[in-house]
């Protein structure tokens, strides 16, 4: 941390992460932003899953934490590994965005289902990829990446016939276009979907002072439950893994599916705790679906 106490914030250089990182700072206050650019960022042209998989858009931040570069780092959730370096600490301060998925498409389709036979759609994501064949087999999937108004530009420069994506990013970034939001039959959302998530040094004890007053316990709850499911069966949002939560009260439901990634094959478990045992429910439904041959499925 500089002399004046003024704390660094990492982020990457995209309008939503920088977004994130900025409604942080809100509470934060005394803080700056540092981007970085990460693996993720650099190499645009492939599937994530073609370069690594794991911690593309986290590894250079992690190392500028690492090196004490930077303060904390602010990330969306779902691309954080399920298993962080053994120095850092995770951190939730900010109430989670919308989790859903939307359909955009060129003709305002309520759904996937009432898309046009034969179809295309742009998504490089495996869940959303196994989701949208499991129920329209018919559908061409495009492979995609960039940004959110990248992808919006294939719709309207009809290179695909719809596009799927985060409702919470459009929300955030305040973006008005038309669109449908997809029910969790159609096609269920990631793990930790909405939700912001800080790293930071177990070492620095100033800014784990300053993150544990600010704590959204109820975000907490979730991003615990549904990454210890992830954690379990080794996934990530590179998997055909799709988890969710829901909190009414004091008690925690956690919904996951788990595809082969045609999306003719699926397990699924729902199982619902008091909010105490989030990670212990998570682990439960894991290792539940491992015993539905859940390692099994991804392997197909």
């Amino acid at each position: 941390m500089s002399d004046n106490n003024i704390l660094k914030i990492g982020t990457r250089g995209s309008p939503l992460a920088l977004w994130q990182a900025y409604e942080a700072k809100k509470l934060l206050l005394n803080a700056e932003i540092i981007k970085i650019k990460t693996t993720g960022d650099k190499i645009t042209d492939q599937p994530l899953s073609a370069i690594g998989g794991k911690g593309l858009f986290t590894k250079e931040i992690d190392k500028e934490l690492i090196n004490k570069r930077i303060d904390l780092a602010v990330h969306s959730l779902k691309d954080i590994p399920t298993t962080i370096p053994e120095e850092f600490n995770l951190s939730f301060i900010l109430p989670r965005g919308a989790p859903e998925d939307i359909l955009i498409s060129q003709n305002n389709s309520k759904n996937i289902y009432s898309l046009p036979i034969n179809s295309t759609i742009g998504t490089s994501s495996p869940r959303r990829y196994a989701q949208i064949k499991r129920i329209r087999p018919d559908i061409k999937i495009l492979p995609i990446r960039g940004n959110i108004n990248t992808r919006l530009d294939k719709v309207k420069n009809k290179e695909v016939t719809a596009i799927i994506l985060a409702l919470a990013g459009i929300n955030r970034l305040k973006i008005e276009i038309p669109y449908s939001i997809l029910d969790y039959e159609e096609c269920m959302p990631a793990a930790s979907q909405g939700i912001i998530g800080i790293t930071y040094l177990k070492s620095n004890i100033k800014v784990q002072t300053i993150l544990s007053k600010l704590i959204n316990i109820n975000t907490q709850y979730q991003a615990i439950g549904e990454r210890a499911v992830l954690n379990v069966i080794n996934g990530d949002c590179h998997s055909p893994i799709a988890v969710t939560s829901s909190i009414i009260s004091n008690k925690i439901s956690i919904s996951a599916k788990i595809f082969s990634i045609d999306g003719k094959n699926m397990i699924e478990q729902c199982k619902t705790d008091i909010t105490e045992n989030a990670e212990m429910l998570g682990k439960d439904i894991g290792n539940n679906l491992i015993k539905m041959g859940a390692l099994e499925l991804l392997k197909l």
